[in-house]
C-alpha cells in the first residue's frame, strides 16, 4: 500500500472550509475520519487541551443519546453513522491525550481503517492562528504534506463570521439582525471582537505558511472557485485527487445577506482595505464578488 498524502486545510473561518471536507470526505481517493476538525497542533497548549477535550467529551455524550434514539427507531443508517461518530470521537480524544514527544498518535489516528486510499484530511480553520514553531511542526511529520488555505469575499467571509457568533450569543426574542449589526460595530469601531478579525487576515496568516512551505505544498485558493470547471479542477490536482462533480455539495456558510446601510458597508470595506488589496497585489484574477466590492472603494 503506498504511503498518502496528508492534505491539512489551514482556514480561513467561514471561507468554505466545511465544503471541502464535505466533498471529500465522499471523494474515493481521499480517507476522511468523522470529526473535521482535529485541532492537534492548536491544542499544545494546556488549557487549549483541555478546552478541546471538554468539547469532544461533550459531543460523545450527544452522539450516544441520539444512538440511543435511533436504536428505539430501529434506523439503521442513523446506528451505523452515529456509532462512527462515536468511536472516531473517543479515537480523536486518545490521540489529543497521548503522550506528544512525536506526532504518531495523530497520524496513525488520521490513517487508522485506511484501505488504499492515497490522501489524508485534516480541516481545521483554526490552524490558521499557529504561531512559527507550531508550522514548523507540520512541515517536520514525517509524511508528504499539503496545506490549503481558502480565501473568501473579506466583507462576505466576515458578515459570515459575525452571523454565525450573534447565533451562539443571541438570546430567544432578540432581533437577529440587530446582534448582527451591533457585533459588526464593535469590530469595526470599538476594536471589539479580536477573534473574527484574525481569522480573516489572509495577509498576516499567509505570510507566516509561505515562510515555510513552498508553492509545491501550498495552495492558496478561493472559496468562490469550489464549484465545477477548470479553476476547480486545478484545485483537485493539487490536492491530489480527481475533480468530481461539485452541484451535490451545500455551502455551509450560506445565509442572510448583508443587510448594511450605506454607511456602514462603506465603513466596513474601508476596515477590509487591506485585505482586498493584499489579495490584489498578489493574485492575478479575483472573483467577480470581490471585484465587485473592491470597485466600492475606489
Amino acid at each position: 500500500m503506498a504511503d498518502p498524502t496528508l492534505l491539512i486545510c489551514v482556514g480561513a473561518t467561514k471561507a468554505g472550509t466545511s465544503w471541502m471536507y464535505r466533498y471529500l470526505h465522499d471523494h474515493e481517493q481521499c480517507y476522511v475520519r468523522s470529526v473535521k476538525e482535529c485541532h492537534y497542533f492548536s491544542t499544545f497548549n494546556p488549557k487549549k487541551l483541555m478546552r478541546q477535550l471538554k468539547i469532544l467529551n461533550h459531543l460523545v455524550v450527544q452522539y450516544e443519546a441520539r444512538l440511543i434514539e435511533a436504536e428505539a427507531a430501529d434506523d439503521i443508517i442513523r446506528i451505523l453513522n452515529l456509532s462512527r461518530r462515536i468511536d472516531d470521537t473517543k479515537a480523536l480524544i486518545m490521540a489529543l491525550s497521548a503522550e506528544r514527544n512525536d506526532d504518531s498518535a495523530y497520524l496513525e489516528y488520521l490513517q487508522a481503517g485506511r484501505t488504499d486510499e492515497t490522501v489524508l484530511l485534516d480541516v481545521t480553520p483554526a490552524y490558521a492562528l499557529l504561531e512559527p514553531v507550531e508550522i514548523a511542526r507540520i512541515s517536520a511529520l514525517p509524511i508528504r504534506v499539503k496545506l490549503q488555505y481558502l480565501m473568501r469575499d473579506p466583507l462576505e467571509r466576515l458578515w459570515s463570521h459575525v452571523r454565525m457568533v450573534a447565533k451562539r450569543s443571541m438570546k430567544e426574542g432578540q432581533d437577529f439582525v440587530a446582534i448582527c449589526q451591533d457585533i459588526l460595530k464593535r469590530v469595526l469601531y470599538d476594536q471589539e471582537e479580536a477573534h473574527i478579525v484574525t481569522r480573516g487576515d489572509y495577509k498576516s496568516n499567509i505570510a507566516r505558511f509561505a515562510s515555510v512551505f513552498d508553492g509545491s505544498q501550498l495552495q492558496i485558493g478561493f472559496s468562490e472557485n469550489l464549484r465545477d470547471g477548470p479553476k476547480f479542477d486545478s484545485m483537485c490536482a493539487f490536492w491530489g485527487v480527481k475533480a468530481t462533480s461539485a452541484r451535490q455539495i451545500k455551502p455551509a456558510h450560506v445565509g442572510l445577506a448583508a443587510p448594511f446601510p450605506e454607511g456602514l458597508r462603506r465603513d466596513t470595506l474601508e476596515f477590509l482595505k487591506a485585505q482586498y488589496d493584499f489579495v490584489a497585489d498578489n493574485f492575478a484574477e479575483l472573483p467577480e464578488n470581490w471585484r465587485k466590492n473592491r470597485e466600492l472603494l475606489a
